[in-house]
C-alpha cells in the first residue's frame, strides 16, 4: 500500500519511525520526475499502537545485523555504539551490556548469569529475552518468562511492557494487561502513557487520556503531541505548535497532518515539503539510493503541486528543497521504544 499522507494518518503507530542520515548537499526534490514506486507496507496492531510498519524500498531494505526475534515478530536492536576507553573500569553490568550491544551473547549471558541470580533488575531482563528465544544461551521459553517476570518486579519497567503485549497477543485478561502498563508508565515508560491514553479515550475518560498525553510529551514522546494536536488543541496554532514539534522528532503522522494542514492554507511549499518528510524522506540508513527515494516522493507528493504551470511548480520545487534543507539542519530523531535493547540516555 502506498503510504500518501491519508493513509499515513489512518493508522496509529508503526514499528518503528524511520532514523534518518544527513541530507546530502547535492540532494535536491526538484530533480525527481515521476516514477512508480512502493515505499511503505503499514501494519497496525489491534490497539493501533502498532510496532509493525516495515519501509519497504524497492531497491534494499536495511535491518539489523543481528536481531533476536521475541514473542510475534518483536526483535532485539542493536546500537552499533562503540564505547570510549576510559579510566574508569566499566562494572560487571556495563561490561554485560556492551557485549549485548556488539551482538557478543555468549559473553553477555555469562555476564548476566550471576548479577540476574542476585536480583539485578536489568541484567534479569536482557538475560530473559536471550533465554526466550536461544540467544547466545540455550532456549529455555518458561524459565525465560519467569526471568522476565522477575525483572518487572524488580521495577524493570520494559520488563512490564513486554509482559503487556504477551498478555495482549495471548488474549490475558485486561485488568493484568492495564497492571503492567500503569506500572511501567510510573516509571516515565512513554509507550506504556500511551497506550493508558488510548485506553480512556475508549472509555470515554478524556481528562485522564490528556493527562497520560500530556505526561508522555513532557517526557518526549512525539507520538503523544500527534494525538494531543489531533485530539485536544483547541485552536489551530494550537494544534500546529504540537505538530511541527513532533514533525521535528521524525514523526511521520504529524508531518503527514502538516501537509493536509499546508494544503488547505494554499500553502504549495508546506504541502509537498511536509508530505516528502511524511513520506519517508531522506530514508532510514545512510546508504540509501537518494535517487530513488526522491522517485517515491515524487509519486506520493505530486498531488500538491500538479495544478501548477511547469514554470511555477519548478519554482516551487526549488523552495521545497530550501524548506526540506532548513527541516533538517535542525533535525533531531526520536527514537522509540524497543523491546529487548538496551535504551541510552
Amino acid at each position: 500500500m502506498a503510504c500518501g499522507p491519508r493513509q499515513v494518518t489512518a493508522h496509529w503507530g508503526c514499528r518503528g519511525h524511520l532514523s534518518f542520515p544527513a541530507v546530502p548537499s547535492d540532494f535536491c526534490f526538484s530533480n525527481f520526475s515521476k516514477t512508480p514506486f512502493r515505499t511503505y507496507k503499514i501494519v497496525p496492531d489491534k490497539r493501533g499502537l502498532s510496532c509493525g510498519a516495515d519501509v519497504i524500498y524497492s531497491f534494499k531494505t536495511i535491518r539489523p545485523s543481528s536481531p533476536i526475534a521475541v514473542f510475534l515478530g518483536l526483535a532485539i536492536a542493536f546500537t552499533g555504539i562503540a564505547t570510549a576507553t576510559t579510566a574508569i573500569a566499566a562494572s560487571p553490568l556495563d561490561e554485560g551490556m556492551t557485549s549485548y550491544r556488539h551482538g557478543n551473547f555468549e559473553d553477555s549471558a555469562k555476564t548476566f548469569t550471576p548479577l540476574a541470580q542476585q536480583g539485578n533488575a536489568t541484567a534479569q531482563y536482557l538475560l530473559s529475552c536471550q533465554m526466550i528465544n536461544g540467544i547466545g544461551v540455550s532456549t529455555d521459553q518458561p524459565g525465560g518468562w519467569t526471568m522476565m517476570e522477575a525483572a518487572a518486579q524488580n521495577g524493570h519497567p520494559d520488563a512490564n511492557m513486554v509482559l503487556a503485549r504477551r498478555l495482549e497477543a495471548t488474549n490475558g485478561a485486561q485488568n493484568d494487561i492495564k497492571l503492567h502498563y500503569t506500572i511501567a508508565a510510573q516509571k516515565n515508560q512513554t509507550q506504556a502513557m500511551l497506550w493508558l491514553a488510548l485506553d480512556a479515550i475508549d472509555q470515554g475518560d478524556d481528562t485522564t487520556a490528556r493527562n497520560f498525553l500530556t505526561k508522555a510529551w513532557d517526557e518526549g514522546d512525539p507520538r503523544a503531541a500527534t494525538l494531543l494536536a489531533t485530539r485536544f488543541a483547541e485552536n489551530d496554532a494550537e494544534r500546529i505548535e504540537y505538530l511541527s514539534a513532533a514533525a521535528k522528532m521524525g514523526e511521520l503522522r504529524a508531518a503527514a497532518y502538516l501537509a493536509e494542514i499546508s494544503r488547505e492554507q494554499d500553502d504549495r511549499v508546506g504541502a509537498v515539503g511536509w508530505c516528502a518528510i511524511a513520506s519517508g524522506l531522506p530514508g532510514h540508513a545512510a546508504n540509501v539510493d537518494w535517487k530513488e527515494i526522491g522517485m517515491a516522493v515524487e509519486k506520493t507528493c505530486a498531488q500538491y503541486d500538479e495544478d501548477l504551470k511547469p514554470a511555477a511548480r519548478a519554482q516551487n520545487r526549488s523552495n521545497v528543497d530550501q524548506f526540506l534543507a532548513d527541516f533538517f539542519a535542525g533535525y533531531k530523531p526520536w527514537k522509540p521504544w524497543r523491546p529487548c535493547t538496551i535504551r541510552e540516555p
